[in-house]
This record gives C-alpha cells, structure tokens and sequence, in this order.
C-alpha cells in the first residue's frame, strides 16, 4: 500500500477504534467512509455498509434516502408513507482493493455483482448487509412516483491505491457497464467512477476538513454593528460564480454539505415557487432576478473582505435551499444573472441557530427539524463542554461542528446518535436505536427532548456507547458481537443499577446516571461489566438481523441476567 494512503488509513482507523480490525477490512472501511462521508453529512453506522463474509463481490452498499442511509426495509416504507413526493435516494456501491492496480477481472465481477443486485427477481444472498438492501432497493423502485426525477440515482466506485491512466480495456468496461445498466431503466443518473491514491486522498480530507470559498463582488454594503454579530454584508455576486464556487464540488456534484443547517430539503423543481423561479432563469427576464429572488442568507465563523473579493470558511446556507438548488439545476441559464446574499459571520453558536429559525420560519417546517434549537439541546452541550479532557466526548449540535479540529471521530455524538443511545439504554428500545433517526424521534422524541430532561443521561448513554466501542477496538468484548452494541446498553444498565424506573426530569435519573458514568469509569468496573455483556451476548451472537429488530430479543436477553 502506498505511504501516504497507509498514514491516512492510519488515522483513520485510530479515530475510529477499528484497531482490532485486519487492514483489508480497514481499507473497505476508509474506502466506504471517504465516498459516503465526503458526499453525505448525516453519519452511518459502518455496520450497516460494509458487507463483510459472503459479500458477492461487493465491499460496500448505501442506499440513502433524503441523506440518511436507511437499512431496513421497514423505515424504507415508514418514509415512504408520508404525503411527500419529491425524496432523494442515492444507490452507492463500493469495491475497495489495497494493490496498486485496477484489476479488469476483479471490475468485471463487482459489475456483475450489481447487475444481479439491480435485475434478478430472486436475490439470494448470504450476507445480511446486502440482503437487507436489497429490500430497501425494492421499497425505493416501488415507489418512484415520490422519488424526485421518478428514478433513483446510482453511484458505483471502484476503489484502490494505484494511480488510474485510463487504460482502453477498463475504459470499456465502464462504458459497457453504463450501458448495462441504461438498458435496465431503473436510474436517473448513473456515475461510475475508478478511484485511485489521489482522489482517495482528496475525499479522505473533505471528510474532516472545512469549507472554503471566494467570490468575486459586484456591489456590497456593510451593515452596521449587530450585537453578537462579527460582521455583516449584502451583496450582489455573479449567480454562476455563486454555483461554481459554493455549490458545486471538484467532480461537478452538489456540494449538499453546505445546507445541513438549512432545515428545509429541496422541495423539488415540480414546487411551484421552485418552478417559477427556474422559468425566470430561462427567460428573457433572467436579468432581473436580484429584484424579484429575496436572495440567500449564508452563515460563517470566518468572513474576510479583500478589494472586491469577499472569503468564506466552513459557511452554511441557512436560508435560500431552493434557490440554490434551482440555480445548480439550471447553471446552463446563468449568464448575466446576479444573486443577492446576506452574509453574516458570528462564532456565536446561540445566534447562529437563531439564524436559522428566524430565516426558516415563514414556511411549514417538520418540528423535529429544529431540535438542535431547542434549549435541552444548548444544555446538553454546555454539559458535554464541562467534562476535561479525559472523559470528555464532543456533543454535535450542529453537524460538522467539530471539523478541521484534532478530535477523535469516536468521541463525536450527533443529535441523532444521542437520541439513538438515550432511546436504547434508558428507554430500553436498541431496536429503534438501530433504524431510521426519524423512527426514533417519532415514538420517543417528546420524552428525550422533554425541556426538563436531565443533560446527564445524554452523557452517560453517549460515554457508555464510547466505551463499547474502545472495548471492541482493544479486544474487551469481541468483534463478533458488535452487532449487538445497542442491545448491551441497556444491559450495562441493567448490570449497574438495576431495573429501576424513573421519569427523564427525576432525582433517581440524576443518580442513576451518575453511578454509571462512576462505574465505566473505573478499570476493574468496567472489566467485570465487559466480561459479563460477552457473556449474556455470546448465546445471540448469530441471531438475525431480522430478529434483532424485534423487541422480544431484550426481553430474552434481559431474562438472561436475573
């Protein structure tokens, strides 16, 4: 393996915890985590890409509905059931190969792996991680009328540590396989790609590294001093300097990272405001558009004016998805077209999700789309903050929070993974825990999010998961067990503190999680309760994933530690 792929598979694995892993799995890991990551914001669980033994060719597998890998077949329909109609799914396959070649043999079987995925009637697989998508795969094509472009769209890429000369016999191979699959008529856009050492390298760094951008200014004016407000500007830019800067990544993808913090997806070009807006754009009219568009409003911790250039570094669009997404879906129409942009640079995390409810409020918005806004969510984190560095884990309120900085990807809590170690460890629902983010919020949301929660449960369910996952990186609990790491959080607490119960606001939740957070942090504590979760665990470890979705398996497993 070359070096300097080595040294980032390195880092990778060590913040991580995928020590314990052999370096071929590893690779398929950094592999799977470079293409995902560097495309999607919202995190996944490994366990539900990576394919493992009986994988058919195939090292990775993503199906993401709207940004969020879905897993099951059972959140697949729960998402489709709702009213909306314009869904994005994205088909990712991923083969990761450590030589330094791009074998035409191995390329040929993970085409032909695809194609059964895609086309056979009767899918029959051993793995459970493919099986699985296979099913979400099936949800997604019955479904299409709610799918945005009525087809999904499928990206393939073939990765290893080589460097790729486009040589004529793979270069076939890729137009053959296009080909292949254009025949079949089941997606919008196909994108097939060989990923060599450099472009590796390339997305392993957007993975972790901030946003940064430069536009050229047509006019601006500075606002006057704003409290808890650095700097603020309106300006006029070129629209299609705006696309080709902010928007658009190296390969000519929409750089979706930027409006993770902007509440409302895409509606959609059926939308009629969206609508109406791509027919401005194609119009003669299209040169009034900073009169009749109110303009994007963009977030940024550093702004910096020079001459009439204006710098941006790790920016958010916090309002303005749609116009945004109808300039990159018509940027063939931008000449002569100018965009209007407040830009606002504050540090103040407090202001910044201010921002973003205040420049997303005028229209109809899911509620638990805000929860990052909610007061327990600010308490949370100054919870999270209060801890040294020891045992400190990072709370991410918002996501990418903690990019471009020295911390371990182990120690990183989202909203959702909280929630999902809050439902599973004191709810008692890992089955949930396992699913579809919204699942969660959807049967639990009120009573973890309840104002008058304790930030302590948060912390502990999140510092339980952490050490589970240092426990199966150093060899405490085996690998093979891993699938099981929801189920052991209530188990642990089962072990710790018994089988009280206690509202999330109460004294008993205050003490009970204290005495948990007490006990993973002592050494012979923690050895005792490992030893014991390998134990109670062992007799599920070949369960299914099918079974582990169902909530009689706690039951079962909590009958085995009385």
């Amino acid at each position: 393996m070359h070096r300097i792929v080595k040294a980032h598979l390195n880092n990778f694995v060590k913040s991580c915890g995928y020590e314990l892993e052999d370096e071929a799995d590893q690779f398929e890991m950094f592999s799977a985590h470079c293409v995902i990551a560097s495309r999607f914001t919202s995190t996944f669980d490994m366990g539900d890409v990576k394919t493992g033994p009986g994988e058919d060719g195939i090292d990775g597998v993503a199906i993401l509905i709207d940004e969020a890998v879905c897993s099951s077949e059972e959140d697949a329909e729960s998402i489709f059931s709702a009213e909306r109609r314009n869904h994005d799914v994205d088909v990712v396959f991923i083969q990761a190969k450590r030589s330094e070649t791009f074998d035409l043999g191995d390329f040929l079987k993970f085409k032909e792996s695809i194609l059964r995925f895609v086309n056979q009637d009767q899918y029959q697989i051993q793995n459970d991680v493919l099986a699985n998508a296979r099913k979400v795969f099936d949800v997604v094509v019955s479904q299409v009328p709610k799918i945005r472009n009525g087809k999904p769209s499928l990206t393939v890429r073939y990765v290893t540590t080589g460097l790729y000369r486009e040589p004529g016999a793979l270069e076939i191979a890729i137009k053959d396989f296009e080909t292949q699959l254009n025949e079949f008529g089941l997606f919008y856009v196909i994108d097939i790609k060989f990923i060599d050492r450099d472009e590796l390298t390339k997305l392993w760094v957007e993975t972790y590294s901030g946003i940064d951008a430069s536009l050229s200014i047509s006019s601006f004016a500075a606002l006057p001093n704003i409290a808890d407000i650095d700097e603020a500007y309106l300006v006029v830019v070129s629209a299609k300097e705006f696309v080709k800067n902010l928007l658009t990544t190296s390969d000519g993808s929409l750089r979706t990272q930027v409006f993770e913090e902007n509440v409302r997806a895409f509606l959609g070009n059926d939308n009629l405001v969206n609508k109406s807006i791509a027919e401005t754009l194609q119009s003669t009219a299209k040169s009034r558009f900073p009169v009749l568009n109110n303009g994007i409003t963009i977030v940024s911790p550093d702004v910096r004016v020079q001459g009439n250039t204006i710098h941006l570094k790790n920016f958010q669009i916090v309002n303005g998805c749609q116009t945004s997404n109808v300039l990159y879906e018509n940027q063939d129409c931008l000449d002569s077209v100018m965009v209007n942009l407040k830009i606002v640079e504050t540090k103040n995390e407090d202001v910044f999700s201010e921002l973003v409810k205040a420049t997303n409020s005028q229209s109809k918005v899911d509620d638990t789309q805000f929860l990052s806004l909610l007061p327990v969510s600010k308490r949370i984190e100054q919870f999270f903050n209060s801890f040294g560095e020891q045992d400190k884990l990072y709370f991410e309120r918002r996501d990418r929070q903690y990019a471009g900085l020295d911390v371990q990807a182990i120690k990183i809590y989202s909203l959702h993974n909280a929630a999902k170690c809050v439902a599973a460890m004191y709810c008692e629902r890992p089955d949930l825990a396992s699913r579809y983010p919204k699942r969660v919020y959807d049967e639990l949301g009120a009573q973890i999010f309840a104002d008058d929660s304790k930030e302590i449960l948060f912390y502990s369910a999140c510092f339980a998961m952490y050490k589970l996952t240092v426990l199966f990186s150093n060899g405490g609990i085996p690998q093979e067990l891993k699938k099981l790491k929801w189920h052991m959080l209530p188990l642990l607490r089962l072990m710790i503190v018994g089988n009280k119960k206690f509202q999330f606001s109460s004294k008993d939740a205050q003490k009970s999680a204290q005495t948990i957070l007490d006990a993973l942090t002592t050494d012979e504590s923690l050895k005792k309760i490992a030893k014991k979760l390998t134990q109670v665990c062992r007799r599920f470890k070949d369960e299914t994933s099918d079974r582990l979705k169902r909530q009689a398996i706690l039951v079962e497993m909590i009958e085995s530690i009385k």
